[in-house]
C-alpha cells in the first residue's frame, strides 16, 4: 500500500514538473521577437507611405483650382520651403523623437527626346549605401514669363509636367 501512494506522488510530480515545463517555455517563446530576413521590407513600406504622404499633402490644393503649395515650390524654384515643409511633415507622421529620415529630390522632365535630371534639395548627402525607398510626384509647371527661375526651359505661357522624385532613408 505504501509502494502504491509512493507511485502515485511520482506521477503527480512528473505531471506537474511535465506542465511547469510547457509553461515556462511557452512563456519564453512568446517573448521572444524573431525578426526574419522577410521581414525587413516592413520598414521600407512604412518610410515609403511616411514619404507618399508627406508629397500627398503638399500637393492638395488649398481652393478649388488653385495651385497647390508643391506646385507653387516647384514653379518658384523655392528649395528651402520644400525642406521646411517637407521635413515638417516627415516629423508629424514620425513616432521616433529623433527620426533619422534623411531626403533627397530630384526633378526629371523632358525636352523633345532628352531626359534630364536637375537636382532640386537634400536633408543629406545620398551615398548609395544605405538603403533607400523612392517617391514620386507629377508636378505642372507653367513658364510665367522669360526670367523665371525655373532651370527647366518652356516657352512663355507653356505647361509641362515634371516629375519630382524624392529618396528617402534612414541614416
Amino acid at each position: 500500500m505504501v509502494a502504491r501512494q509512493d507511485a502515485s506522488l511520482y506521477t503527480i510530480e512528473g505531471v506537474a514538473a511535465a506542465a511547469l515545463m510547457i509553461a515556462t517555455a511557452t512563456i519564453v517563446f512568446q517573448a521572444m521577437s524573431i525578426y526574419t530576413p522577410g521581414d525587413t521590407h516592413i520598414d521600407d513600406m512604412l518610410l515609403e507611405q511616411l514619404g507618399a504622404d508627406a508629397l500627398a499633402v503638399m500637393d492638395l490644393p488649398t481652393q478649388p483650382g488653385a495651385r497647390t503649395e508643391l506646385e507653387e515650390m516647384i514653379n518658384s524654384w523655392d528649395r528651402a520651403g520644400f525642406n521646411e515643409t517637407f521635413y515638417q511633415l516627415l516629423r508629424t507622421r514620425s513616432l521616433e523623437p529623433e527620426d533619422p529620415v534623411q531626403y533627397s529630390a530630384v526633378v526629371t522632365y523632358r525636352v523633345g527626346e532628352d531626359v534630364i535630371s536637375i537636382p532640386f534639395t537634400e536633408s543629406a548627402r545620398f551615398t548609395g549605401y544605405d538603403p533607400a525607398i523612392r517617391v514620386t510626384r507629377l508636378v505642372q509647371i507653367r513658364s510665367q514669363n522669360d526670367d523665371d527661375v525655373l532651370p527647366v526651359k518652356l516657352r512663355r505661357g507653356s505647361d509641362q509636367a515634371v516629375l519630382l522624385e524624392v529618396f528617402l532613408w534612414r541614416g
